[in-house]
């Protein structure tokens, strides 16, 4: 849940919160989107992970754009 952007030294983290009783072993994974764009992108390294952050730096590197992301676990 609470799923954001942070965006620091140029670098765009995505983070999320999680519930308090997630099962051990839960992973998540990470899309992103373009606005207006229809479909979800994989961020690759951020499949099957279990922290609670992915770095979107490289692709949402255009600031004139607007992008959006999700997490599934």
């Amino acid at each position: 849940k609470r799923a954001t952007f942070s965006s620091t030294n140029f670098e765009n983290i995505l983070t999320w919160e999680t519930e308090a009783d997630i099962p051990p072993g839960t992973v998540f994974d990470v899309q992103y989107k373009q606005y207006g764009e229809k479909s979800w992108l994989n961020k690759r390294e951020c499949q099957s992970i279990t922290q609670p952050f992915c770095n979107l730096t490289h692709e949402t590197e255009n600031f004139t754009e607007h992008y959006y992301a999700r997490v599934r676990a």
